[in-house]
């Protein structure tokens, strides 16, 4: 990480940046030394042109054409092709942080604000201003081994993901993906978190999507996570239970359930050369939030009215490799499988996720980087119908 010392900040300043902290994985930095307090700030800016081919339907300008979400893979019910090709161009990626470090009476305190613009389109639209949201990705506090605020889910390994454009699909269908308000500690390998609960459930016949029941739950998440190093590998264990609640905004249903978990990722170098293999196995019942965009909910109303949980299984494979100092590659597989069952669930549910990418990637110099990436979506449904999505991708990417 790159720092350029700033001229020192007036102290109205050192109050009001106290509480903002360093986060590991940040692109680049600028700093600031105020006093006691170290401010920084950074990003990037990326500009992605997309071919995106759905096989089975239109999909409306939105998040389903500017990332790769497996459930915005339109399905055709009848199994008759409606083949709808677009070319879009955004600038949505681009991330802004800042974040600041204190040592105040022998404490380690500072905090973190990160945020994008991949939510819903503003007010202009494509034909005149092309604005969008700004939309909060991380905020939190720092305390000593402590975090308080909203971070990526403790349950997710960041250090496990693939090298790919597409930061949203990395990859989706195989990956744990959620953000969330929590409080967290950390002592030595061991990370343990409470995060904020909620229920993903599905009614019969409700589609591909499944709704929240709008803060039910009284208990939080528990997640614990174990990294750990074996040879040249970095590894990770992690573990999820849960409380599953319904007060009735789902089907009118009055009830609760447990959901459970499990994780383990890594990275791991191909003996001496630069070559390594990244990977994420995860699995258990109810936990259909915390994986690939709740593309498969937590339950489902049964028929005796009561939550039965969802059983699913994802993960993913890539093999990442460097042809020179400038030039690289990755190349991966992921598939999602869930027990989702069509007479309690509707035709149009997912039954599984498959997708695979390859790419080539051009850093002429540290901190700017072009890319090109084919990606290859498959969504099948409980009533065995398939949808298609063929992607290509261009982009570049400035580090500051």
């Amino acid at each position: 990480m790159n720092l350029i010392t700033r001229q020192r900040a007036p102290g109205a300043l050192l109050l009001a940046t106290a509480t903002l902290s360093a986060l590991v994985a940040a692109p680049a930095s600028h700093a600031a030394d105020v006093s006691d307090t170290k401010l920084t700030w950074g990003g990037y800016v990326k500009l992605d042109i997309m071919y995106s081919h759905f096989s089975d339907g239109p999909v409306p300008q939105g998040i389903g054409r500017d990332t790769y979400i497996p459930n915005q893979i339109p399905v055709s019910a009848t199994g008759d092709d409606d083949a709808h090709t677009y070319l879009d161009f955004h600038a949505k990626e681009t991330r802004l942080f800042l974040r600041g470090e204190s040592i105040i009476e022998g404490h380690k305190v500072g905090g973190y604000v990160e945020m994008d613009f991949i939510v819903a389109q503003g007010v202009g639209t494509e034909a005149v201003t092309n604005a969008y949201n700004p939309g909060l990705r991380n905020a939190y506090i720092t305390y000593d081994q402590f975090l308080l605020g909203q971070d990526w889910s403790t349950f997710q390994n960041m250090g496990a993901i693939p090298d790919v454009l597409d930061f949203v699909a990395f990859p989706t269908d195989g990956t744990v993906f959620m953000r969330a308000p929590m409080i967290r500690y950390t002592s030595g390998n061991w990370v343990v978190s409470l995060e904020n609960p909620e229920t993903t459930i599905a009614t019969n016949g409700g589609g591909p999507t499944y709704a929240n029941t709008d803060d039910n739950n009284l208990l939080p998440d528990l997640v614990a996570r174990y990294n750990f190093k074996l040879g040249t590998s970095s590894l990770a264990l992690a573990g999820v239970a849960r409380q599953l609640v319904d007060k009735g905004q789902v089907g009118n249903v009055t009830d609760k359930a447990v959901g459970y978990g499990l994780s383990f990722s890594g990275k791991v170098p191909l003996g001496d050369s630069k070559n390594d293999l990244r990977f994420m196995l995860n699995g258990g019942d109810g936990i259909g939030r915390f994986l690939a965009l709740n593309t498969v909910g937590d339950a489902v109303i049964d028929d005796d009215g009561r939550l039965k949980t969802l059983r699913v299984i994802n993960g993913y494979l890539a093999l990442r490799h460097p042809w020179t100092d400038h030039l690289r590659s990755s190349i991966g597989v992921s598939h999602l499988s869930s027990n989702a069952d069509a007479a309690e669930l509707g035709v149009n549910a997912t039954q599984d996720v498959t997708s695979g990418f390859v790419n080539l990637l051009y850093s002429p110099f540290t901190k700017m980087t072009f890319g090109t990436e084919l990606r290859y979506g498959e969504r099948n449904t409980v009533a065995d119908n398939k949808g298609e999505l063929m992607r290509l991708q261009f982009s570049a990417k400035y580090v500051f």
